[in-house]
């Protein structure tokens, strides 16, 4: 029998973003080696493996190490092995022409940021003596460090490639101002840097000499499906648009996703100063300020969620018409998709709440699409719902295909979606034209016409939109909540589902997609 004893490490971890966070070991199925390799990949992308120092890692290891009154600071990129140190403060600190100091690389056993980078959470050691795992490091018992603190380098992907660490040659404590400003300046001097070398790799591409190459790129692209009519003037894109006006709108897209990306990185320092101001750490606040640095607070995270989106936009379209099948966990699919909505969610007053039958969660679909239908969809709902109430997502499997269910429920106008917008005409209508064109029945089972379900689809609230438009020609917005809800039929119809609608326009819509089991050649198991 194996015998198996609690030790207790002694390590403080603070807060960061959540309450309660804590030293952890991954388990999202990604092997150490695997996690390494994306690390250097990401690393090479940046052009941080070549040995030219960074100006703002200078400054970011110098203001750190100042803030703090540590004499030792290092920005280190955890590669393969190793970790090397991009940026230095006071290795002299521990002995003049130390290895540190020489060599500008340690190992990650022998780091304390192996830690760090793993669970990808701040790390605080007072005294490395009073504990049995630290007191053993070649830190602590050559170099002679005595206290440490250290937080991860997050990229704007979100991988962990290195931290950011103060160290002290004496016991000592970090307050959580230390701690919080240490987080701050991590996510600030790393952003700054891929805000340059993104600007940077932009001149190199628009140089004259690679222009002619990057316009090759772009007509070798396939082009786009046309012949839909959106826009509000009425004009049509036709399968005879020339090469140039396709390349032209393609690098229009790719412009716009670059700035979109650059977008997020003065957000995130916005953001970032907004939270700690606001959790006093520099002296108390008066109500007002608090007031007003809640709403930019609020604000910024709010256009953090829409710079997702388009992002996330963008990363579909490149594949959207290609299936691509793995096993996803269908409990954590929905998770991820409702804690992306959780500030929307907030804004409209609502909950959001899942439920999951009973049995095995793993289905085999096209994450990427399913995870964008649902979240258009929950969007869709929110946009229609009344304050006080809650949206219900339940996820089951019946007939040999998966059913994930959203409605509204509110505590004094019951389940459903009263149907009184836009939104909700255009969804009556469309399935009324889908009855009459025959559309609904070819696609339904004789269970679903008994049971009273209508199948929703994007070529029946299209010509729905294009009418409507046509009908009001001073009207040139189409509401979010219908594009989301034609997107949302779109990408459910690629994957070879479909958008089921149950009940009536009067005691309000309930809608489930219904998905097949995809094999990973993209057929319907």
């Amino acid at each position: 029998m194996i015998q198996v004893q609690a030790v207790d490490l002694g390590i403080k971890v603070p807060k960061m973003n959540k309450p309660g966070n804590r030293l952890f070991c991954r388990l999202d199925g990604i092997t150490p080696t695997a996690r390494a390799q994306r690390r250097c990949m990401a690393l090479n992308r940046l052009g941080l493996l070549k040995s030219e120092a960074v100006p703002v890692f200078e400054e970011a290891t110098q203001t750190a190490s100042n803030f703090t009154e540590a004499p030792i600071c290092i920005l280190g990129l955890a590669v393969e092995q190793e970790l090397w140190f991009k940026s230095a403060f006071g290795l002299s600190t521990i002995g003049l022409m130390n290895q540190l100091a020489s060599y500008r690389k340690i190992s990650l056993e022998e780091s304390f940021s192996t830690y760090v980078i793993d669970s990808e959470q701040p790390l605080v050691i007072e005294n490395t003596i009073s504990n049995g795992v630290f007191a053993r490091s070649n830190l602590t018992q050559h170099y002679g460090v005595r206290a440490y603190l250290g937080v991860p380098l997050i990229s704007s992907e979100g991988l962990c490639i290195g931290t950011l660490e103060v160290m002290d040659v004496e016991s000592r404590q970090f307050s959580s101002k230390d701690i919080d400003f240490l987080a701050l300046t991590a996510r600030w001097c790393l952003r700054e840097f891929e805000r340059d070398y993104a600007l940077k790799s932009q001149q190199k591409q628009n140089h004259p000499e690679n222009q002619n190459k990057v316009a090759l790129n772009v007509i070798q692209q396939p082009e786009w499906e046309t012949g839909v009519e959106i826009n509000g003037g009425g004009s049509n894109l036709s399968d005879g648009s020339s090469n140039n006006v396709d390349s032209t709108n393609l690098i229009k897209v790719k412009l716009l996703a670059q700035l979109t990306q650059e977008l997020r990185t003065p957000l995130t320092s916005v953001i970032g100063m907004a939270s700690v101001l606001r959790r006093e750490v520099y002296g108390p606040l008066t109500t007002k300020q608090r007031e007003y640095l809640e709403i930019i607070h609020n604000s910024g995270q709010n256009l953090i969620s829409l710079v997702d989106e388009i992002v996330n936009l963008g990363v579909l379209g490149n594949q959207e018409a290609k299936i691509v099948a793995s096993s996803v966990d269908l409990e954590m699919l929905c998770q991820q998709v409702i804690n992306g909505l959780g500030d929307t969610a907030k804004q409209h007053q609502q909950n959001i709440r899942l439920s999951v039958e009973p049995g095995n969660r793993i289905w085999s679909l096209d994450k990427d699409k399913v995870k964008q239908a649902l979240y258009y969809l929950i969007i869709s709902v929110l946009e229609m719902s009344e304050s006080g109430g809650e949206v219900r997502i339940h996820v089951s499997r019946r007939n040999r295909a998966l059913n994930i269910a959203v409605w509204l429920s509110h505590p004094w106008l019951g389940d459903g979606l009263p149907q009184v917008e836009f939104y909700s005409q255009s969804v009556t209508k469309a399935l009324a034209m889908a009855d009459v064109q025959g559309e609904d029945s070819l696609s339904s089972g004789m269970s679903d016409v008994l049971l009273g379900n209508r199948v929703l689809t994007a070529s029946a609230l299209m010509e729905v939109i294009n009418s409507e438009k046509k009908q009001h020609t001073n009207q040139d917005k189409i509401s979010r909540d219908v594009l989301g809800l034609l997107f949302c039929c779109h990408l459910t119809e690629l994957h070879q589902g479909k958008v089921i609608v149950q009940g009536a326009s009067e005691s309000g819509y309930r809608y489930i997609l219904q998905l097949p089991k995809i094999d990973s050649e993209g057929h319907n198991d």
